[in-house]
This record gives structure tokens, C-alpha cells and sequence, in this order.
């Protein structure tokens, strides 16, 4: 029996932390050093602790109204920062992955100014990182790669160096992933399965005019939950379908897919050589069945 693979199977892969972006054109510039942010993006689970600095400034095509020669990287407007404090706090309801901000000097800096990025996890410096400012709207990303609660970012104090933050953003795109099919028990049509058996069940990966088996990295091919690896010596390129496409075909051990009797899947997971990754799965048919087993056991 063969039926076509789907996505949102319980357990395929971790879902990646949503993908945030914040370019300070969804709020109107009060264009102000005392209008600092406060709760303006809490709707996407980050709070900004200012005191002297933080408010949103118009760029240049907005009239640069505080004459700071900036245009922001995502838009005109940006977080603009010459108060005494040079500084600002983010706060996350809940740990993010891979925070960046696009940081450039504003008119009047005097050069070489340093900005530093800390990341914090329950109150502990995890990650850091700092760039040297080139000119005034020559924009430079700066970020952290640990998985950070906090974020606190530094303009430096060393005499006048005011300067402009703006693409705020945070998160991991989820990765790419096809849908494959593939035939458990290939030519028998009830695919029946012993979860107790200490033997192997044959799978083909099924090819087509739109997904080439020859790209697949045998290695990372996974059946069912608990991950049963390919039996590498089974492993054969041929067509298994009669459909005139190369399928994929090699034999998994039972023992090790983690099937229960109550299952009516079973799921391969793996990768192309270049890191696609793939999900597929197939109706299976539990035999004897949880009955038949008990009464076994106690023979």
C-alpha cells in the first residue's frame, strides 16, 4: 500500500522559533530622546528598558528632524541614541535564537566608536560581540548566536559618538522540507508489521520526475519514531514501482523503529546531500496485535 507523504506529523523535526523583525516604521517617530520605548512591541514578546535614549527618530527622506544624516536599514526611521546613557535593554518572554541589530554612527561622532552587544540567559552573560563604527549611515550588522533571554547593547562613551540602531530582529527560519512517498512492504498492499519482531522491513524511498533518490544521503534516513538507521549492506538503487524513476529501497530493523501495536504509520525522515530535509509516510497494518501478544507473554 502506498500512500503520499505530509508534513505536520507529530515529531518529524523541532519547529524553529518564529522569525521576528522590527524596522520602528510600524510606530509614528516622536522624534524625541524622552520618548523612549517601553512596551510599544511587548505584542511580539520583547519589552525595551531605556533612560536617556531609545525614542524613534525620521530619517533623512522624512526630513531629518534631529539632524542626524541617518536613514535606517529597514525603512527611514530608526532608534536613535546620544543621550548619556548610550544605551538600551530588551527584555524576552521566552529565550530567542540568532538576535541581530544593524547599527551606523550619526552625524557629529567622533570616529572609531565601538558598539557592543551582551546576551543574557537567566541573568548570565552568554554571548557578546562589538564592532568598531565606520561613517556616519554606513549601516554594519552586529549579532549573537546563543539563545538569549536579554540583550542589552552599548554605544560607546568615550566623548560624543551618538549613533543609530535599526532591523531589529530575532528567531530561525524553519528549514525546507519535501514531502516524499514511500511503499512500506513494497507489492503487498496491507503492509503488516510485528513490533515485536527482531527481523527488518523493507522500504522504498520512491523517486519521480520531481525528486531524484540519488540525492538522498542514505545515512540520514530514520524509520519511525525512535529512528531505525538503513541496514546499509540492503541498500539498492532500482526501480521498485514500475513507474520508470529510481527508487530508494533498503530494509530497517523493527526492533529499532520504536512501532506499537496501536500505530497505523510509520514515517521515514532524512536529508538530501545538501540538507533539504525530507519526511514521508506510509499505513501499516499491527500484527498478531496487542491481544495475540499478551496472551504470548504469558505462555
Amino acid at each position: 500500500m502506498r500512500i503520499t507523504a505530509f508534513f505536520f506529523v507529530t515529531g518529524l523535526a523541532a519547529a524553529a522559533a518564529a522569525v521576528e523583525t522590527i524596522s520602528f516604521e510600524e510606530i509614528a517617530a516622536q522624534n524625541s530622546n524622552r520618548a523612549v520605548l517601553d512596551e510599544e512591541y511587548a505584542h511580539l514578546g520583547v519589552h525595551f528598558d531605556a533612560v536617556d535614549d531609545g525614542g524613534i527618530w525620521d530619517g533623512i527622506s522624512n526630513g531629518d528632524p534631529g539632524g542626524w544624516e541617518l536613514e535606517g536599514s529597514n525603512g527611514p526611521s530608526f532608534l536613535g541614541f546620544n543621550g548619556r546613557s548610550y544605551s538600551i535593554m530588551l527584555r524576552f518572554d521566552e529565550p530567542v535564537p540568532a538576535f541581530h541589530v544593524d547599527v551606523s554612527a550619526a552625524s557629529g561622532a567622533e570616529p572609531a566608536g565601538v558598539f557592543a552587544l551582551e546576551g543574557y540567559r537567566d541573568g548570565v552573560l552568554v554571548d557578546s560581540a562589538s564592532v568598531v563604527l565606520g561613517g556616519v549611515n554606513e549601516w554594519m550588522t552586529v549579532a549573537l548566536s546563543a539563545e538569549v533571554d536579554a540583550v542589552v547593547w552599548l554605544g560607546d562613551r568615550r566623548g560624543f559618538r551618538p549613533f543609530g540602531a535599526d532591523n531589529v530582529g530575532w528567531g530561525i527560519d524553519a528549514p525546507a522540507r519535501l514531502d516524499i512517498a514511500i511503499d512500506v512492504r513494497p507489492g503487498n498492499g496491507e503492509n503488516p508489521l510485528n513490533p515485536a519482531s527482531q527481523g527488518v522491513v523493507p522500504v522504498a524511498l520512491l523517486g519521480s520526475d520531481a525528486f531524484d533518490v540519488m540525492s538522498v544521503d542514505p545515512a540520514s534516513l530514520l524509520l519511525g519514531v525512535d529512528g531505525a538507521p538503513v541496514d546499509m549492506p540492503s541498500l539498492e538503487y532500482r526501480d521498485v514501482d514500475g513507474d520508470g524513476w529510481l527508487d530508494l529501497f533498503a530494509h530497517y530493523r523493527v526492533a529499532e523503529t520504536g512501532t506499537a501495536y496501536s500505530d497505523s504509520s510509520i514515517c521515514l525522515t532524512g536529508a538530501t546531500d545538501d540538507g533539504l530535509e525530507l519526511a514521508g509516510c506510509d499505513a501499516i497494518r499491527t500484527v498478531p496485535g496487542p491481544q495475540a501478544e499478551a496472551a504470548r507473554k504469558k505462555r
